[in-house]
């Protein structure tokens, strides 16, 4: 059992339906919308649900699409695997007399597999086929686990939000405000007080210097010792108050 089914499209086209015609023969259900989603047929029906066709069901296990057929052309039978795949659906508590439903788009006919079959087919294709167990179908098992494939399906649907121009950036220089007269003032006083406090640092130096070598000259032994040290005593005192004057 084949399907017939358009030329895969790069990208996710979807096609307006079309109303089904009013003549006997009209399925329960109908197909509204059709797309191919990176290779894989999907689409969704009338009663808001979703599907997958032969083909892209057959994509998502990793199988030739001969291979879906023949699970659908063997679903009354007892073989191995229709047994595996019926018995994961009564697990869940679903029953179906087929593995698929026969729609029609576009003029064509479609095997459209509703998400709890696809789920049960890729499972089987994952975990219990022996030798032809596909890792394309343990990768896509492992992500519908985590995402309903029903609602993944709808969702492909959806119209796509577009996305928001971003706004460039700008760089916005900082503000710069001139340096107020008061600092600049205050640069200078302190430049002065720097001053002032180095000649006062070097006076005290030489004048204790001077105080030391008036103590060990050799003339101080004619009496003129006395008169010096209080002078250099008075200079001295006077470079203390200098210097104290610079502590406030």
């Amino acid at each position: 059992m084949f399907e017939l089914a358009p030329a895969v499209a790069p990208h996710t086209r979807i096609i307006p339906a079309r109303r089904p015609s009013k003549k006997g023969g009209v399925p329960a259900l109908a197909i509204t919308a059709y797309a191919e989603h990176n290779g894989i047929g999907m689409g969704t029906l009338s009663d808001g649900s979703g599907y997958l066709t032969q083909r892209g069901l057959a994509h998502l296990c990793g199988v030739q699409n001969a291979h879906i057929g023949s699970i659908s052309r063997d679903w009354q039978t007892d073989k191995p695997r229709i047994v595996a795949i019926r018995t994961r659906l009564e697990r869940l508590g679903h029953e179906r007399e087929a593995a698929h439903q026969v729609l029609v788009w576009d003029g064509r006919r479609q095997y459209s597999y509703d998400p709890v079959v696809c789920e049960a087919i890729l499972d089987y294709y994952a975990l219990e086929a022996g030798d032809h167990i596909q890792a394309e179908a343990q990768t896509n098992r492992l992500r519908f686990k985590r995402v309903d494939l029903g609602g993944w399906i709808v969702d492909q649907f959806k119209p796509k939000p577009e996305p928001e121009a971003s706004t460039p950036l700008r760089f916005v220089p900082l503000a710069t405000n001139a340096p107020e007269t008061f600092e600049a003032v205050d640069a200078v006083i302190l430049y002065i007080c720097g001053l002032y406090a180095l000649s006062v640092w070097m006076a005290a130096t030489y004048f204790e210097g001077l105080k030391q070598r008036a103590m060990n000259a050799s003339w101080n032994r004619l009496g003129l010792y006395l008169p010096l040290k209080a002078m250099l005593e008075i200079q001295a005192e006077a470079i203390l108050r200098a210097q104290k004057s610079l502590s406030f």
